[in-house]
């Protein structure tokens, strides 16, 4: 199983969450199997977002798309360029 985690600090919410609601059929057919958009509790323009995928290929397919097709799209909400990060499973919990 693969993650990838992207870092944004936006400047708009609302257009964030329907450019993320939009794209999420295009996730899919990459691979990706759903994920979550949490905010930061001090900074509520700090998100981070983590997408589960199907395998490390496909998450690294989306990570290297998402700066050249999709920052230009987002650019109008975001403050800074979003960091986005590829994880493999090392360790799991059950607690």
């Amino acid at each position: 199983m693969a993650h990838v985690l992207i870092e944004h600090h936006v400047r708009d919410f609302a257009a964030f969450a329907k450019l993320f609601q939009d794209d999420a059929g295009r996730r899919e057919r990459m691979g990706c199997r759903g994920g979550v958009v949490y905010r930061v509790a001090a900074d509520s323009r700090d998100l981070i977002v983590l997408l589960e995928w199907d395998t490390v290929e496909h998450a690294r397919e989306f990570a290297g798309s998402l700066e050249l097709e999709e920052a230009m799209e987002w650019a109008a909400s975001h403050i800074s360029t979003p960091r986005v990060t590829v994880l493999e499973t090392a360790l799991e919990s059950s607690r």
